[in-house]
């Protein structure tokens, strides 16, 4: 009986991995085809001027009757490009290399198990073959300190079916981690940023794509069936670049858990991004690239509905621009293509990309590598090569044009407050986010702006706004402005409260503020405005007591 079940199971693998997906292009001016689509949920990868590529299986092709298209590749195609990738495997070892041979600039760790690996250990047999963990390897002078330094993060391999974002990632740490102490530049960022490297997000959706189970798989491998095995098909898995919190949701995604865009169950609902939220919210993130493929364009945030706008758009627009220019595509008609992702043809929510800027304010880019999938691997050195400067453009990004300082209180405590800048953060149509904040183990912030002159707002509730006006911002250098914020109310051991007869006088030291006195009936009742005392002086004040309000404050409410 047990060999039984084992032929049914195998042969129920084979159906699943033998059923054939196409690349299809269609015009994008075919509006039958269009609502199709959109009906039957049908993945559209890539959004040109004149045309839509689509992923369509061989059982759906009935749909494509009476239409134009043209057939770009199948299964069988990518699976004979896949030689000279790496797979888990080798992926770990040559991360292992660097750490071993590089221990005092290298720390790697894993961010937790894989979706599949928590399966097999939670007693599911069928699961032995995918014991993968989520490895981050952190690049600094001092990579087991978390230093008061910039932090960005270059992640890869999200989506399964493209394994050249995991070659570009490896790359470009074989480039920095080789040229320390040889390339003054390199030294330099290195000594002066925490770079970080997550270069196979989805482990478990590599197995499936390199080993050739399922080609174009793009999820993680979530048992979405409950059959209690990995069904090697797009029955299992989450999009797990759907699966993050910030307007998670139906626009770009899909609700069918068959579907390659299925948005899970819920936002957060996968181990994979869940320890990419841990990542990126314990420290501070001015900026990162996660590799997809295909397309040549490098994106920026915001793209989860029609007409949103980054507050950041033109300062990231030029960053985009200048990363842009070096890359060339790879038929040789010109560079890749910059744009906000609301331009990329088609919107999508829960991505990484949105969610890190609209929550965490990190500029994170998206790049979309080559022109296909799974490139021959005779092209995968040439890929590489060419996507180095525009990382290292990013790099450098964080060292010029730049506003950063530390925030602390009257007592030297570092504080985390919230840091505006109206040019930017009060435009007229820009999309609701979280505005930047300082960390709190150092309470440093940093903004990136386009040359310039701004001004800075500091603002922390219980404390005084700081304002600061004509703030430089240079080409080619980092402006530095620290703020210490003083409490809003006067602290309670400071004011002397005496009352004689049936008159109250408040005393405090003498401040360069102006001040209103606050009161009420009991210490836990709501302090109103006085409006009927007295300013004897700038830190004096009296009033004839004509009710039971003994219990005051004293608020500062200007320089």
């Amino acid at each position: 009986m047990k060999k039984i079940i084992l032929l049914i199971i195998c042969l129920e693998i084979f159906v699943f991995s033998s059923a054939k997906e196409y690349l299809i292009r269609i015009s994008a001016d075919d509006e039958i085809m269009m609502k199709k689509i959109i009906e039957n949920e049908i993945e559209i990868f890539h959004h040109f001027a004149s045309n839509i590529d689509i992923i369509l299986k061989e059982a759906k092709f009935s749909l494509l009757d009476g239409h134009s298209y043209q057939i770009l590749g199948d299964t069988e195609s990518f699976q004979r490009e896949l030689a000279g990738y790496h797979d888990y495997e080798e992926t770990l070892l040559e991360l292992q290399q660097f750490a071993s041979c590089n221990p005092d600039i290298i720390h790697l760790f894993s961010l937790g198990k894989s979706t599949c690996y928590n399966y097999f250990e939670q007693g599911m047999s069928n699961y032995q073959d995918f014991q993968y963990e989520v490895w981050c390897l952190k690049l600094s002078d001092n990579p087991t300190i978390e230093e008061e330094e910039p932090n960005i993060y270059y992640a890869a391999e999200i989506h399964a079916r493209e394994p050249i974002s995991l070659e570009v990632d490896l790359h470009i740490l074989n480039y920095l981690v080789s040229n320390y102490g040889v390339v003054d530049s390199v030294t330099n960022w290195i000594d002066n940023t925490q770079i970080w490297f997550i270069p196979l997000i989805n482990p478990d959706g590599h197995k499936l794509v390199t080993e050739g189970w399922h080609l174009y798989h793009r999820k993680n491998m979530r048992d979405n069936n409950n059959n209690l095995l990995p069904d090697y098909s797009s029955a299992d898995g989450v999009d797990l670049n759907r699966n993050f919190g910030y307007v998670w949701g139906s626009n770009g995604t899909s609700s069918s858990f068959n579907s390659n865009i299925y948005n899970g169950p819920n936002a957060w609902s996968e181990l994979e991004t869940i320890y990419l939220r841990q990542l990126l919210t314990e420290r501070k993130f001015s900026a990162g690239i996660t590799y997809h493929s295909y397309g040549e364009w490098i994106l920026y945030p915001l793209g989860h509905l029609p007409n949103v706008c980054s507050a950041d758009h033109l300062i990231m627009d030029d960053l985009a621009v200048e990363m842009a220019a070096t890359i060339p595509k790879m038929n040789g008609s010109g560079t890749y293509t910059p744009a906000q992702a609301v331009n990329f043809g088609y919107t999508c929510q829960g991505t990484m990309g949105d969610w890190g800027y609209a929550a965490e304010r990190i500029f994170s880019f998206t790049i979309e590598l080559a022109n296909t999938f799974i490139p021959s691997a005779t092209y995968v050195d040439q890929i590489c090569a060419d996507n180095l400067s525009a990382a290292l453009i990013m790099l450098d990004r964080l060292h010029h044009s730049c506003v950063t300082g530390n925030i602390q209180n009257c007592e030297g405590e570092y504080l985390v407050a919230e840091i505006i800048v109206p040019q930017i953060d009060e435009q007229a149509g820009i999309t609701a986010i979280e505005n930047v904040s300082s960390d709190s183990l150092f309470g440093r912030y940093r903004r990136l702006l386009l040359p310039g002159n701004y001004t800075f707002r500091f603002e922390k509730e219980g404390f005084l706004d700081q304002i600061y006006e004509n703030v430089l911002v240079y080409e080619n250098s980092i402006t530095e402005l620290s703020v210490t914020l003083i409490k809003e109310f006067i602290p309670a051991d400071s004011l002397t409260i005496e009352i004689t007869g049936n008159i109250v006088q408040l005393t405090w030291a003498e401040e360069a503020f102006e001040h209103e006195v606050y009161s009420a009936n009991s210490p836990d009742d709501e302090f109103l405005l006085e409006t009927n005392g007295n300013f004897l002086s700038s830190s004096n004040w009296q009033k004839a007591l004509s009710e039971d309000r003994r219990f005051f404050k004293v608020k500062r409410i200007s320089r």
